[in-house]
């Protein structure tokens, strides 16, 4: 009887221990999932459209005290995932009577109630009148805005295009930061920073694209600071990086030789592309948008629109007469003017050939004819401008490349272009 009632009893001590164990754990998974949801709120108050920002201004009139009182958004807790409001309060005391107290009061409220619906923080020294506003908000109306002046044909829409692209990356690496810009006022230094360190080093970019993705920063900074999204240029004081020496080179006069010869026989509408990028020095991009419209036959001359132009400024250049005798051989200026004069296989046609097709192109040419790699099509510009300062002159090369200053030009010469001044051999001074 003793042992039944002992093993009775064990039975029962156990079954209370597994129901406590039970409810232990049924105690852990509620609070796992009360802690899940609280994360799951937090995410969710960070929603722009989901947080309150502010409480317009209200004043308040006691016996002792007058005081106008308002909230605003703490951006440090916005930051730890858990936006709440902040109360403000400023005080208007001195006035030598309450009519004029009252009126202040109410100008003060009509004021900060503004500002505070256009977006301004007063907890936020970096911030602009919008500071507040979503990233995805100010980048939205970023693109609307390159597109509106793409459309407006402001902008070209190769560039509209590479601006797209350099924001997509952007909002890429944002996702994966622990810590996400969620609003605009977060798009700072260290941000900036930090992701040009991505690009250079995680992405393996060379420092040309490094320095690249910086000037694209500035541009999309220097939109932001003016549309009120930020106060300060994040990027000002980050510095480029020193850029390798170009890979490219110009041409020999035997490879020039070769490459004329051949294309004589074997395609001359892009031998006649070669002749405009070799003499003219227009861009490549430049070219695909030269109409038949833009030749000017009796003042030789070529107009280079400032809706094309990479400077955005109207340009001229002169066409010599080895050009134009090519152009009337092939028989392109009889095509309609507002032709393209680069179309598709380079030639004459009303749709837009792209600048890429002048690279490809080349690529095929400069194998078959055993050219090294540094000979890129781009590469005749080098050896025109070259070629150019040695039979006319720096200044004159300087005017046909559209360069902004002679140091520009000088960057394409050879080093056995570069010139000291024999006066200076006999010069003595005072030391």
């Amino acid at each position: 009887m003793h042992s039944r009632k002992t093993n009775a009893s064990s039975r029962v001590k156990e079954e209370k221990s597994r129901k406590e164990i039970l409810q232990g754990l049924d105690n852990e998974a509620v609070q796992a999932t009360n802690a899940e949801n609280r994360v799951v709120h937090r995410r969710r108050a960070l929603r722009y459209d989901d947080v309150e920002k502010y409480r317009l201004p209200q004043f308040v009139r006691t016996e002792k005290s007058a005081y106008v009182y308002y909230y605003v958004l703490d951006p440090e807790s916005v930051a730890a995932g858990s936006p709440r409001l902040t109360r403000l309060r400023k005080k208007f005391g001195r006035y030598r009577n309450r009519r004029e107290q009252r009126a202040a009061a109410l100008r003060f409220c009509q004021e900060i109630g503004a500002k505070l619906q256009r977006g301004w923080n007063p907890l936020i020294d970096t911030g602009g009148t919008k500071g507040l506003a979503t990233w995805e908000e100010a980048t939205s109306k970023y693109l609307a805005y390159v597109r509106k002046k793409q459309s407006d044909g402001v902008m070209r829409p190769d560039t509209a295009l590479n601006y797209q692209s350099r924001l997509s990356r952007l909002e890429e690496y944002n996702k994966t930061r622990v810590s996400p810009v969620v609003y605009a006022y977060q798009f700072d230094r260290e941000f900036v920073e930090d992701y040009l360190d991505y690009c250079y080093i995680d992405r393996g970019c060379t420092p040309v694209t490094r320095n690249n993705y910086l000037s694209w920063l500035q541009v999309l900074s220097s939109w932001l600071v003016g549309h009120g999204y930020i106060a300060k240029d994040p990027t000002v004081g980050v510095e480029k990086l020193r850029q390798p020496d170009k890979e490219r080179k110009p041409l020999t006069a035997e490879a020039m030789s070769r490459l004329r010869a051949y294309l004589e026989q074997t395609d001359r509408h892009y031998l006649l592309a070669c002749m405009v990028h070799y003499y003219t020095l227009v861009r490549p991009k430049e070219m695909s948008y030269i109409r038949i419209g833009d030749i000017n036959v009796h003042d030789q001359t070529l107009l280079i629109p400032a809706a094309v132009s990479k400077n955005h400024k109207d340009g001229k250049v002169t066409l010599p007469a080895v050009v134009i005798v090519m152009m009337l051989d092939l028989g392109v200026l009889s095509s309609p003017s507002t032709f393209y004069l680069f179309g598709k296989d380079f030639m004459p046609s009303e749709v837009q050939g792209t600048a890429k097709q002048y690279r490809d192109r080349w690529n095929k040419v400069r194998r078959a004819l055993g050219f090294p790699s540094s000979y890129k099509f781009y590469s005749l510009k080098d050896t025109g401008i070259t070629d150019t300062v040695e039979r006319v002159g720096l200044v004159v090369a300087k005017d046909q490349a559209r360069h902004s200053s002679v140091a520009t030009t000088n960057r394409y010469l050879r080093k056995d272009q570069l010139t000291a001044h024999p006066e200076l051999k006999n010069f003595k001074g005072a030391l």
